[in-house]
């Protein structure tokens, strides 16, 4: 893999990491979740508009809008997930689990070939995957006195069991494999990546805040009250989708999405400095992760 690829999918998973991170510090981060796509989303557009990105082909357009219906499940699972499980945790069982989703599709539809090298990171994965789901971070002790004592009315799922958020974070990375795809599929039928994301992200956008009904206001609130975060958090998340599909590109997208999960590394660094304290067999999992993502892109 070129240099340059190898470059944008790193600089894709280090921005990636950071805005999860960013929103798992959020106050309610199942409505934080809106506001940042929302910028994200508007600097998709404004991204596409200072370029004079040319508009994709009426089949890139249907594949940017499923990628957008895909990332609105995706943000909101992703959400859910991290209101309920550690940062850890959640990110190695979500970006692994859709690394396993997408490979499968990418040889036998987009003609991604298998190597030996290719299957035995693969194997790696699932076996990180298992490592990870068996032993979750502990979380830091003033976030455990505060979910012992919360009640989990205010939404934001504290005192829901940890079982719940690897179950949807499982889900999530059913999202996330899909929308990898369809942003390949935009792609090769003639989109451009700041075109592709900029409506990719708007059409999430749009769908969750449509899915907030009578909470919008709560969300408006939440947004206005950790502005700083919001504004972050979105700058990076458009950030990371624009120099993912760059690359993506001129690469398969397995080969892409497995070594952007090198970002599982990124996001455990970020989980203890966020407090959580890792358990041996879960940093084993996240090590195994990145070994098969390396070993993938060969």
């Amino acid at each position: 893999m070129p240099a340059s690829i190898v470059l944008l999918v790193l600089a894709s998973a280090i921005a990636h990491a950071t805005w999860n991170a960013i929103l798992k510090r959020c106050h309610d981060p199942e409505r934080a979740v809106v506001g940042m796509m929302f910028l994200a989303a508007v600097c998709g557009v404004l991204c596409t508009v200072v370029l004079g990105t040319p508009a994709p082909s009426l089949t890139s357009l249907a594949w940017c809008v499923a990628s957008g219906v895909l990332e609105a499940c995706y943000f909101v699972t992703l959400a859910r997930a991290l209101s309920r499980a550690p940062l850890g945790t959640v990110y190695t069982v979500v970006r692994g689990g859709a690394l396993v989703v997408v490979w499968p599709i990418s040889v036998l539809v987009l003609g991604e070939q298998v190597t030996a090298a290719r299957a035995l990171g693969t194997l790696l994965v699932v076996l990180g995957l298992v490592a990870t789901g068996a032993a979750p971070h502990r979380p830091a002790p003033a976030a455990a006195a505060v979910a012992s004592g919360a009640s989990g009315s205010d939404g934001a799922g504290r005192g829901t069991p940890l079982r719940s958020g690897l179950a949807v974070a499982t889900l999530c990375a059913l999202f996330v494999g899909g929308y990898h795809l369809a942003y390949k599929l935009a792609l090769e039928t003639g989109g451009e990546p700041p075109a592709v994301v900029a409506i990719a992200l708007s059409t999430a956008s749009v769908l969750n805040i449509a899915a907030l009904g009578a909470r919008r206001k709560a969300a408006f609130e939440t947004a206005r009250s950790q502005p700083g975060r919001i504004v972050v958090g979105g700058l990076l998340a458009s950030f990371g989708f624009v120099v993912l599909l760059a690359a993506m590109k001129d690469a398969g997208a397995g080969v892409v999405l497995t070594l952007r999960n090198t970002s599982i590394l990124f996001a455990q660094v970020l989980a203890v400095a966020l407090g959580e304290r890792p358990r041996r067999l879960g940093v084993l999992g996240a090590v195994l992760v990145t070994a098969g993502a390396i070993l993938l892109a060969r």
